[in-house]
């Protein structure tokens, strides 16, 4: 070994143990209109000859022009819905033939668009057509995204009667249809949404082809998983914000609300679990008894809100409560009357209109969140931290045995849980920190059956073969994290780089680059960023240092972490970014700013050095 290669490793050491701050590398390169990576542009919009469709003739044509756009011209979309057919329909599309019929060596569409209100929350629908059959995404409440972006959508994601033929691809049609419901949501829940108006302009820009499979000149390869430097200073703020949070009488004593600023607040489960885990971690590191403490009172009070014996779903948790340790409504579409009931442990699944509903079970008892407690309350156990294990151990084994008696719900896939991949995720983790190995084996081997694309070798969000969409816990975190425990880590290089690849954005305000967290991308998630960052995707330690200095200085919510940089709901799989400070982003901050892996960190031996290293 050569005296300058240890020197290095010295140098790097001293680096890792003493400085406070990180070592950045390179700025994010984030997805941007006009940055070359796509393969072939459909549509470059140099004349507005479309052909026009409307639902009624009532609806005002569309103002179509010609206008500078991100990436040369673009097309300018005036329209307004404000009027409606007899059946209650608004909706304007237009249409234009396709020069490249043959599209099958590509796997997304590039489409650049942007809204010009905030305040019209209407839906934009792109299709193809081939063979007069008509196949679709729909880009929810997407006419008011107030910047460019550069929307993937993978070809798999189209749907329609039959699967589609990408090798006669004659037309596509881009549609605005008038939103009817679940079009905005707040930012602050609580708060007034901005009435839908209805009328606007949608700019297009960049209609286009890319091919994202391995080996493709835009898809990022990944050859090791990067490290972030830790950051005590971060941490310790992070820690002590939401320690300071915890709810200090009631009947939510000891809990920590998931958001700081609602004014009704929300105790999820999942939140409970990160809260728990940064507490343990933090005494672990600090022998503060402040933490230790209050890791036992959430603990405890976590064990008092078990569902009991003699409920069918005894051993699990809600997936929520309020302030009064009420649980959610157990959601029964068109089957309860209004107001609809709340959850009471007995959930099952019911066959409605010829199909299984598991909706009530998973918005009242979800998976997920039931995996995220076991690793927290199992972190606690191992630890000998709680003063009384065997309630401690009891509660855990009753919880996994409630995860366990939920595998083969869904008869298509007998041996996972959800149609989701993330709720198996979380159970296939929450049962290997318990233990209980053979169960998380037979999960995580159908998670790889069902969740592994072997096309473009990435974690799919779904086991439906619509579930096409880029969700960041999923094929970039989490599920980067499960494929290095199963040994799959040139998969795990191979999914998290295809996540990098889509998923690198910046705020509205062009001041932050990052990741987002699904669809899209639209805005920096805090959450999410610091997720992949922690599961060591590309430019980790540089995302970090573009996060840290949104830590809040204010008094009131000091050391915390926005949930986004900007508030967005909308796209193919809406998401929820907002600006409030919270437990879960400032949580998976504190873990990426203290080299944590609360999953294990079973890609975390595998970590490349900071750029300066290399």
């Amino acid at each position: 070994m050569s005296m300058k290669f240890i020197g290095i490793v010295v140098i790097y050491l001293a680096i890792l143990v003493f400085t406070p701050d990180t070592v950045s590398s390179a700025p994010l390169l984030t997805n941007e209109c006009g940055d070359g990576r796509v393969d072939l542009i459909l549509e470059d919009f140099n004349s507005t000859d479309f052909a026009v469709f409307k639902a009624d003739p009532s609806i005002p044509d569309p103002n179509l022009k010609i206008v500078p756009g991100c990436n040369g011209n673009a097309l300018s979309f005036e329209y307004d819905l404000t009027m409606e057919s007899p059946d209650g329909q608004s909706w304007i599309v237009i249409q234009r033939p396709i020069s490249a019929t043959d599209i099958t060596k590509f796997t997304h569409i590039r489409l650049a668009l942007r809204g010009s209100d905030v305040n019209s929350h209407d839906n934009v629908e792109v299709k193809l057509r081939a063979d007069d059959n008509l196949y679709a995404v729909v880009l929810k409440s997407m006419t008011d995204l107030p910047v460019w972006r550069p929307i993937y959508l993978d070809l798999q994601e189209f749907t329609g009667a039959n699967t589609i033929d990408l090798t006669n691809i004659t037309h596509f049609e881009i549609g605005i249809v008038r939103c009817t419901s679940d079009c905005e949501v707040p930012d602050v829940p609580g708060t007034s949404v901005s009435n839908d108006q209805h009328v606007g302009t949608l700019l297009i820009d960049e209609f286009a082809l890319v091919d994202l499979k391995p080996g493709a000149p835009h898809r990022i390869v990944e050859t090791g998983f990067e490290r972030v430097m830790q950051n005590r200073g971060v941490a310790e703020l992070a820690a002590t914000s939401i320690y300071t949070k915890i709810t200090p009488s009631g009947s939510a004593k000891d809990l920590v609300p998931a958001w700081f600023p609602e004014q009704n607040p929300n105790y999820n489960t999942y939140v409970q679990a990160e809260a728990l885990l940064v507490f343990i971690y933090e005494y672990e590191r600090t022998d503060n008894i402040i933490y230790r403490d209050a890791a036992r009172n959430l603990a405890r009070k976590l064990l008092s809100l078990q569902i009991p014996t003699g409920k069918t779903n005894a051993g699990a948790w809600y997936t929520s409560y309020d302030k009064n340790l009420e649980p959610p409504s157990q959601p029964l579409p068109n089957l309860a009357p209004d107001p609809q009931p709340l959850c009471d442990g007995n959930e099952i699944m019911i066959q409605h209109q010829e199909q299984l509903v598991a909706n009530n079970i998973d918005a009242c008892e979800w998976v997920g969140n039931v995996g995220w407690v076991l690793i927290a309350l199992e972190k606690l156990h191992r630890n000998g931290l709680y003063d009384d294990p065997a309630a401690l151990r009891d509660a855990i084994d009753k919880g996994v045995e409630w995860v366990i008696g939920q595998i083969g719900r869904e008869p298509a896939y007998p041996d996972l849980i959800s149609l989701g991949i993330e709720g198996n995720l979380s159970a296939y983790f929450g049962l290997l920190a318990s233990g209980e190995k053979q169960a998380a084996e037979r999960v995580g081997q159908a998670i790889f059956q069902f969740g592994w694309d072997p096309v473009q070798r990435r974690m799919r969000p779904g086991v439906r073969p619509a579930d096409a969409a880029t969700a960041m816990d999923v094929s970039g975190s989490w599920g980067t994290t499960f494929l290095c425990s199963i040994g799959m880590i040139e998969e795990a290089l191979d999914s998290q780089g295809y996540t990098a690849t889509v998923l690198r954005t910046r705020s509205f305000s062009e001041t932050v680059t990052g990741y987002g967290d699904i669809a899209g991308p639209f805005t920096v998630a805090i959450e999410f960023t610091a997720q992949a960052a922690v599961a060591g995707i590309q430019d980790a330690d540089s995302v970090m240092n573009e996060i840290y200095p949104l830590q809040m200085t204010d008094h009131q919510y000091a050391g915390a972490f926005p949930g986004a940089t900007d508030h967005w709901y909308g796209g193919s799989l809406p998401p929820w970014n907002t600006t409030m400070s919270g437990v879960s982003p400032t949580a998976w901050v504190y873990f990426a700013s203290s080299y944590i892996d609360p999953l294990g960190g079973a890609c975390q031996s595998k970590i490349h050095l900071p750029l300066l290293f290399r």
